[in-house]
Parts: C-alpha cells; structure tokens; sequence
C-alpha cells in the first residue's frame, strides 16, 4: 500500500488550526483530539513497516467534535489519520459520525444513534483509537484484532444502534445493541477475512449484529461483560485467473470480559470464541471452524505518573488443530503454485511486559516488550513471504509510543 505523507500533514495542519479556532471561539461545540507516535525494532517478523530495522510508521492523529443541538439531540464525528506499514498510508477516514437522540433520561437512559457508530466490544472497542486509553500500545490482539487489516471493521459500522443504562443499588446495568446496513469492505479487510492478499473481486458485508451487556459495581470496582456479534459475508471473485471461487462466510463470535480494580492494582481477562462457516471458495475449504483466545492482564500503579502492567495471550485459529500442522498441510494441498504456510501461521502466543509515564494528565509515553511464539495476528501486508512458506516462529517485539490528548 502507497503510504502518504502529504495526507498526514494536511490533516495535522488542519486538526491543529480548529482546535485553536475551538479554543478562542469557545463556542457550543465540543472538540477533542489525539496524537502519538510510535516506534518498532523486532526480530524475525516485520511489525508495522520494516521493524527489523527499526520502524517510526505507526502514526495516529484524531480529532473529534460533539454539537448539542438539543438537550436530546447531538450530532458527533471522528476523524483519524493512521499510518501502520503497509496496512494504512496515513489518508484520513471517518471513524464515525451519527445523529444521536437520547430517549430517556433518569435512572434509566437510553438512546438510539444513526450512522457510523462505535461498535461496543469487550472493554476497549468503543476506546481503541486513543492510545491513553488502551491497556498497552497495542491491544490484545485475539479479542482487538488489528495487526490483520480489521481495525476499520472492529471500530465502526454503519447502521442504527441503542444504547441503554440501569442504575440500581446492584450497580449500573448497560445494553448496547447495533444493526449494520450491507458494504463493501476495505482491501485491507477483505484480505484478513480471506487470509490472502491475492485474491481478486470483492468481499461485501450482507448483515451484521451486535450486542453487548455490561454490569459495574461500586464504580468500576468489579466490572463483567458478555458481548455477542454474528457477521455474514459474501465473496465474487473478479476476472480470472481466480485465486478464489465465490463463497460465504458466516461468524459468530462471543466475548466474556472481566476485571477487578482496586486503587493501584487491577486485573482483567478477557476471553473470545468465534465460529466460522465458510462455504465455497475452492477446494478443501467448506467446513466450520472455532477460532478462540484470551489473555490476563495485570496492572500496578506505583503512583498517579507511574504504572506497569504484565500481560498474556494466547490465540488459536483453530482449537482442533493448536499446533497448526493440519491447516498446514491442507493448505498445501491446494495446489497454488509457489504459495505454502508454516503452522506457526495459525496461532500466536505472546508475553508482554510494559511501562507507562504520564508527566502530565495530557501526555503519556509508553515502553513494552512482546516475546512472540506464531504469526496469525502478525500483519501479512508487512510479511509477504508470509503466503510463500516464510516467516519466522519465534521472536521478539520492542515499541516505544509518545502520545498527546487534547
């Protein structure tokens, strides 16, 4: 993918120039915005542009604007630049933007938005494009899948979605449900879903859903959540010769969450089970498949500047085969020429250790450490050889991250 500087710039010159607008005018519109900038050295596999050699392609730039047009009625939008190796060049998209329209206000509130949403997953969804709020530089890849091209698809959808909250001496009680309207996906996208980068045609989005119930306790203290999505796709292929016949494919996946708080201690975990059923596409491919991983996360604060987290993984595109050697081999048998896959391409441990500073509420610098077993949420758009029998098994992971909020 051609990656555009120029488009970074732009939007930088123009994300900088309203908030100052913003600022002086301190009119009814609410304004907001992030920047950061990361740094990658890994060995065995590029993360994010050549990290082998050391990477700085992991830009972020957003800004987001909120207009009460009513006390009921808002309207809200997100922009966001990203530069990540070859996956995003930098050009700015939407992110979301919808009309929002609260139903009810009081101990129960609810709302119903139109447009391109947030889609509620687990505990970071809604929150991943700022880099302050995420449990790392990068996200726990089986349940925030992002390395593979998905990030676009996991973060917004359009389409109509509700939202509901339940204030009780229990706790606070919340339900978050979504409908999205059939798209054709990102390139990025569709090769994540179609596992290759050569196929041609298009692969669109018939129907999706989601919902997503969430309870705290004691503000935050114990926080427990189920989210439920079903995806369906469609795949026609384009002009021969065909990497791929047409084909569908249904997902349903679930995601349990949890996480325990305490003033300087916290604990997650967060867990995921997708079924997949895909259907045509070629041979040896029909057939359903249960792709499924968690990870536990522990984060200390030594003080209101200081914290320190230490985090597992474990993810598996296939729970009957963990080790890999039958996709392996099945792959193999499909006969493309000059194409193969290790089984280190269907699954990927990791132990991540990490650091955070903030020397002020508005900047935060990251350092962390991912020691590697597998490639299957390592970008194929960095690794190529990765559909040619490449690629290492095991390695190892460094990333530095300046970020700033406004």
């Amino acid at each position: 993918m051609k990656r555009s500087g120029k488009g970074i710039c732009i939007f930088l010159v123009a994300l900088w120039g309203l908030w100052v607008a913003q600022a002086q005018a301190g009119g009814p519109v609410e304004l907001h915005g992030f920047i950061s900038q990361g740094y990658l050295y890994s060995s065995g596999n590029d993360y994010y542009g050549p990290s082998r050699d050391g990477s700085f392609e992991l830009t972020e730039l957003g800004l987001n604007a909120r207009y009460m047009v009513t006390p009921s009625l808002a309207l809200a939008a997100q922009v966001v630049s990203r530069r990540a190796g070859e996956l995003y060049d930098g050009d700015p998209r939407l992110d979301y933007g919808f009309v929002d329209y609260r139903l009810l206000d009081g101990s129960v509130i609810g709302g119903v938005r139109l447009g391109r949403a947030k889609i509620p997953i687990g505990f970071y969804n809604e929150t991943r494009d700022v880099a302050t709020t995420r449990p790392g530089i990068l996200l726990p890849q089986t349940i925030y899948v992002e390395g593979l091209g998905l990030r676009d698809f996991y973060t917004g959808v359009d389409g109509l979605h509700t939202y509901w909250q339940w204030f009780t001496d229990r706790g606070l009680f919340q339900f978050d449900l979504g409908l999205a309207v059939p798209t054709t996906m990102q390139d990025e996208t569709q090769a994540a879903f179609l596992r290759t980068q050569d196929a041609s045609g298009k692969l669109r989005l018939t129907s999706g859903q989601n919902a997503r119930l969430l309870y705290e306790r004691d503000g935050g203290a114990l926080r427990l959540g189920a989210t439920y999505s079903r995806v369906r796709t469609e795949y026609r292929p384009g002009d021969p010769p065909r990497t791929l016949e047409p084909g569908e494919t249904a997902v349903d996946a679930l995601v349990l969450s949890a996480e325990w708080n305490r003033e300087r201690l916290s604990l997650t975990t967060e867990g995921v089970i997708r079924r997949l059923h895909p259907k045509g596409y070629g041979p040896l491919t029909d057939g359903a498949l249960t792709e499924a991983g968690y990870y536990l996360q522990g984060t200390y604060r030594f003080n209101h500047q200081w914290e320190g987290f230490v985090r597992h993984e474990q993810h598996w595109n296939d729970t009957s085969d963990r080790s890999g050697t039958r996709q392996s081999r099945e792959f193999g048998l499909l006969g493309i020429p000059g194409a193969g896959r290790e089984p280190h391409r269907f699954y990927q441990h990791q132990w991540t250790v990490g650091a955070g500073w903030r020397p002020t509420p508005q900047w935060l610098l990251r350092a962390e450490w991912h020691h590697i077993d597998g490639t299957a949420l390592t970008p194929l758009a960095d690794n190529p050889e990765f559909d040619q029998g490449g690629g290492q098994a095991r390695w190892d992971l460094f990333a530095l991250q300046a970020s700033f909020t406004f």
